[in-house]
C-alpha cells in the first residue's frame, strides 16, 4: 500500500495558489455610462401631457382623448370577468344543466330496470338476464342496486354544487336553470 500524502499535499497547495493569484488580479471597473438625467417637475408634466408628447402605448387621437377626458368612452370590458369559476353563475348553470341531464338518463335507465323487473314477477316477460342485450349486473337486482347508485351519486354531485353555489353567494334560481 503506498501512501499519496505528498502528492496530494503538493496538488492542494498548487490549487490554492492558483486561486489565490486569480483572487489578487484587478478587475476592470464596471463602464459607467454618460446619460443626462432629468428630473421633471409636476409642472412640467402637466404642460407636456395636454400636448400628446408622452405616450406608452402610442399616439391617440385627438378625439379619441377628448372622449376619454370627457368620461364618453368607457373600458369596461364586454362580459364579467370573474377571480375564479366558482363566482361565475354561468358555469354553475352549466354544471347544473349537465348534471340534470345525466340524473335524467339514470332515472330513466331506473324505471326501465324496474318495469322489466315488475314485468317479470308478472310473469309477462321471462325472468332473468337477456344475454343477447346489455345489462349492468348479473342479476336484475344488482342491475336495479347499481342503477339506484348511479342516482344518488348524481343527486349528491348537485346537492354538493347547489351548497358550493350558497357558499359563493350564486342565486339559488342560476341552479334550477
Amino acid at each position: 500500500m503506498r501512501i499519496w500524502h505528498v502528492p496530494l499535499a503538493a496538488i492542494l497547495v498548487l490549487a490554492m495558489t492558483c486561486s489565490s493569484q486569480a483572487a489578487r488580479k484587478p478587475r476592470p471597473k464596471p463602464s459607467i455610462r454618460s446619460q443626462s438625467k432629468r428630473v421633471w417637475t409636476n409642472d412640467e408634466l402637466r404642460q407636456v401631457r395636454p400636448r400628446g408628447v408622452i405616450s406608452a402605448a402610442g399616439r391617440r387621437s385627438s378625439r379619441a382623448a377628448a372622449q376619454v377626458r370627457a368620461g364618453i368612452i368607457q373600458t369596461k370590458p364586454a362580459f364579467p370577468v370573474y377571480d375564479s369559476r366558482l363566482d361565475d353563475p354561468q358555469w354553475y348553470a352549466d354544471k347544473s344543466n349537465e348534471l340534470r341531464a345525466q340524473m335524467d338518463e339514470a332515472v330513466a335507465a331506473l324505471r326501465q330496470e324496474q318495469d322489466a323487473l315488475a314485468q317479470a314477477q308478472d310473469r309477462l316477460t321471462a325472468p332473468g338476464v337477456a344475454l343477447d342485450k346489455p345489462s349492468i349486473g348479473v342479476t336484475p337486482d344488482a342491475a336495479l342496486a347499481l342503477l339506484q347508485a348511479h342516482v344518488d351519486d348524481v343527486q349528491s354531485q348537485l346537492d354538493d354544487l347547489s351548497e358550493l353555489a350558497r357558499q359563493h353567494n350564486i342565486d339559488p334560481g342560476v341552479l334550477r336553470g
